[in-house]
């Protein structure tokens, strides 16, 4: 069996995706597998305080890797991380999006490398997406090392439990070879995405779901009681709930085509 390390956590607001990770270390130790390693909580100061950056020194985790082990807190657990991680043969890092958002499960990665690809059809999750190249994020890292690596993407911050279900079930599927897939999924894969960030405030009404495929310049919600446009034909992965919305931190929509 390939070694496998799976985290979660290293964004602390993301709960559903620390809940999930701790199931599916009770399976992987139940059935007492030495290969696999789960951490549910990597950013554990974050975790406790459900916030996405470490409250000691304010750092985005996810944005630091492959740290420093002289620097802040966050910096150093950057590299203890991924020293840790450079001992295994793949790595999932599983993630959620934020407050007042959710997504359809899809799997994020370097899609140029074909050994990310084969790691993708070996999850079989329904959705695989070309990143876009924020750098200092772990499975960036660790890709760059011709390790096959992603971060899966489901649900909120909220607990989701459908979608959390499903990636559940697929990373479970992926150690106990296939004793948890339902089915066979046909991988669909997203060669760009864009996150669609109005440059004005308001209240946020969507008037799409997440998973709904949508034609350029059809209103995917109301800002302020102005439409806001897909400014592509594509596929909405994640989608701000009804709520006041902030350009600085966040997005109205996330939206995938297939061509660059």
């Amino acid at each position: 069996m390939k070694k496998t390390l799976i985290t979660a956590g290293v964004h602390g607001a993301e709960i559903g995706s620390v809940l999930i990770a701790r199931e599916i270390k009770g399976w992987v130790e139940s059935r007492d597998i030495k290969a696999v390693e789960v951490i549910p909580e990597v950013n554990l100061e974050a975790v406790e305080r459900k916030q996405r950056e470490n409250p000691e020194d304010g750092k985005d985790l996810n944005r630091i890797f492959p740290g420093d082990e002289n620097g802040t807190k966050s910096e150093r657990l950057a590299r203890q991380t991924f020293e840790k991680a450079k001992d295994f043969d793949r790595l999932i890092d599983l993630h959620t999006y934020g407050k007042n958002s959710r997504c359809v499960p899809y799997m994020l990665t370097d899609l140029n490398e074909d050994y990310n690809r084969n790691f993708c059809e070996d999850v079989g999750l329904n959705n695989a997406v070309q990143t876009g190249g924020t750098g200092g994020q772990l499975f960036l890292e660790t890709s760059k090392l011709g390790m096959p690596s992603m971060i899966i993407e489901a649900g909120g911050s909220e607990w989701y439990r459908d979608e959390l279900e499903m990636v559940k079930r697929a990373v479970l599927s992926l150690i106990f070879n296939d004793e948890f897939k339902d089915e066979e999924n046909e991988v669909s894969y997203y060669e760009y995405y864009d996150r669609i960030r109005p440059e004005s405030k308001g209240y946020f009404k969507p008037k799409k779901e997440p998973g709904d495929r949508v034609d350029k310049g059809e209103v995917i919600g109301l800002l302020a009681e102005e439409g806001v446009k897909a400014p592509f034909s594509g596929f909405i992965l994640g989608l701000k709930m009804a709520s006041e919305y902030r350009p600085e931190r966040e997005s109205v929509a996330a939206i995938a085509r297939k061509e660059k």
